[in-house]
């Protein structure tokens, strides 16, 4: 039944027929943007099935994960060349960085979830063994989560190079989609208008 509809509605708008009906110019970008937002609808399905439905649990688990690597991240230098010494060196102290602990009110300030419905999820997270409390307000992710959640994060990164290796595919054809359309170009185009 699903796919008698995808073909029904797929054969019935173009994408060009689609743009011209919209108030505002479809760019290049809003195409790449709606193709990227594939990964995200992706990364949700997941995380909806690893979280039984709850993606405000999800949420809260997420920004605590996030939080705990902060500070290893920042130390980071991405304007280094991933071959530099400094980078080198860089990555073989990542290990010995302390995780950031966070707490409650940060998760809730960060996200915008009130600050009870992030401790109900705390306390949801705990209760599965996936957090650590360090006194009241310093929560850190448990090694039992990181064990639970490998083989997804490693799909999930999978699927984020994938999106990024056909949104740089699409970016280079559509620059040279751009080039090959202006005035005086060479290519196809350019030859055309000389005739």
């Amino acid at each position: 039944m699903c796919a008698r509809r995808v073909r029904k509605s797929g054969s019935s708008i173009s994408i060009g027929d689609l743009a011209a009906r919209v108030s505002v110019p479809v760019t290049h970008q809003t195409m790449l943007s709606t193709y990227a937002s594939g990964f995200t609808i992706n990364t949700l399905r997941r995380a909806y099935r690893l979280f039984d439905g709850d993606l405000t649990l999800f949420l809260v688990f997420g920004e605590i994960a996030h939080y705990n690597m902060s500070r290893a991240l920042q130390a980071l230098n991405f304007r280094d060349a991933p071959d530099s010494a400094r980078w080198k060196v860089l990555m073989r102290a990542l290990p010995g960085h302390k995780v950031t602990p966070c707490n409650a009110l940060s998760i809730s300030e960060a996200t915008g979830i009130p600050r009870e419905t992030v401790r109900r999820k705390v306390k949801e997270l705990e209760e599965r063994g996936w957090l650590v409390r360090e006194g009241a307000r310093r929560l850190t992710l448990a090694p039992r989560a990181i064990e639970q959640l490998g083989s997804s994060g490693r799909v999930i990164m999978e699927d984020f190079r994938e999106t990024a290796r056909v949104i740089r595919l699409l970016e280079d054809a559509f620059t040279h989609q751009q080039k090959n359309r202006r005035p005086g170009a060479g290519g196809e185009a350019g030859t055309a208008r000389k005739r």
